[in-house]
């Protein structure tokens, strides 16, 4: 077993809403992670905007032989999902100095944001196999990048170039094993049509595979720029309705972001949700201290069942497992992002390639 992190040589270059040509992935060994680096150049006014340098990738696909997609992240800037979930994840050891490598104060022109796709369960090492990309069996492997508006950094300002780096932490000289997990990622985007009370908004949770995570990310109307907000979903149920009314669990919005906080290590008091407005003269969140964002929930399943891979719904079917939201101050334009985090065995044509 050899351990390698290599440079994909190939880059991205920023246009608006445009998607960039795909990127060829190397195929030589079993693929733990795949690390996004955005180095942005911008007009940077007094009027700040949460998140503005999470806001670069609007979408984010790893996909693989058939259309195999082993990441598909999609909607309203959804890489802001993925790097809260790294600052879940990696701790002090993401949000400095990795998250971003200087302050963005206003004025500047340009910053660094870096985004973090990782396979397993132990985000700690970056050469974890409790989950891979089995490159070396593929016969295709991309990444394929869609960028945000120009306008999404701040309300006054754009971004005017940029370019994104793509490495690779990977494994070689070893054969894929018969038990080895591949991640499955994919995100629901529902915008809100309602209020709806006692969880009585019911989604599908995807079946034939083991359920990770539940990560949702709820946002308000704001156009360009949604902004997070913990007043619109106020309630989550996890329910199996063909299991004599089972649930995983029911919370109130507050309580779920504080189990959240707990298992993840954060902080309990919440990133701002609000335009930062003229007041500010530097982008938030780039201390060294974890907060748990505003907006910003998880439903870890891995604490429920196993420890490794969550909930194994690899002999259940679509409708056996419901996630229920209840909705309150509803508004044309609010939507919530849901990211179902799986994993399913290997191939068996793979196996020991």
């Amino acid at each position: 077993m050899f351990k390698n992190s290599k440079r994909v040589v190939t880059t991205g270059t920023w246009a608006a809403s445009s998607d960039l040509t795909p990127v060829d992935l190397p195929r030589e060994g079993l693929i733990t992670e795949i690390i996004v680096r955005a180095v942005i150049t911008a007009t940077l006014t007094a009027t700040a905007l949460s998140d503005a340098t999470k806001r670069v990738i609007q979408n984010l696909k790893i996909q693989g032989d058939g259309g195999r997609t082993y990441l598909g992240l999609s909607g309203e800037q959804s890489l802001r999902l993925l790097n809260f979930m790294n600052m879940c994840d990696f701790g002090n050891e993401f949000v400095s100095p990795g998250g971003v490598l200087t302050t963005v104060d206003v004025g500047s022109t340009s910053f660094e944001q870096y985004f973090v796709f990782h396979c397993g369960s132990n985000p700690k090492d970056p050469f974890d196999l409790t989950a891979a990309i089995p490159a070396k069996a593929l016969s295709t492997l991309q990444l394929l990048l869609t960028t945000t508006a120009a306008a999404v950094t701040d309300a006054n300002g754009a971004i005017t170039a940029g370019t994104y780096y793509y490495q690779i932490n990977q494994v070689l000289d070893v054969p894929i094993p018969a038990g080895l997990m591949c991640p499955l990622g994919s995100t629901l985007v529902w915008a809100h049509d309602a209020n709806y009370s006692d969880y009585s908004k019911k989604f599908d949770v995807p079946a034939g595979a083991w359920l990770r995570r539940i990560v949702m990310l709820v946002q308000d109307a704001t156009a360009t720029t949604p902004l997070r907000k913990n007043d619109e979903v106020t309630g989550v149920k996890l329910e199996l309705p063909k299991s004599a009314n089972k649930e995983v669990g029911a919370w109130l919005w507050q309580n779920l972001l504080a189990e959240t906080a707990k298992i993840y290590g954060l902080h309990g008091s919440s990133q701002s949700e609000a335009a930062l407005g003229a007041i500010a003269t530097t982008r938030p969140g780039y201390n060294a201290t974890p907060f748990i964002p505003h907006g910003l929930a998880i439903i870890d399943l891995r604490k429920y069942f196993h420890p490794i891979y969550g909930m194994d719904l690899t002999k259940y079917q679509t409708g056996d497992v419901k996630l229920g939201l209840t909705v309150e101050n509803y508004a044309a334009g609010d939507d919530t992002l849901i990211y179902w985090d799986q994993v399913q065995p290997v191939e068996t044509a793979y196996v020991g390639r």
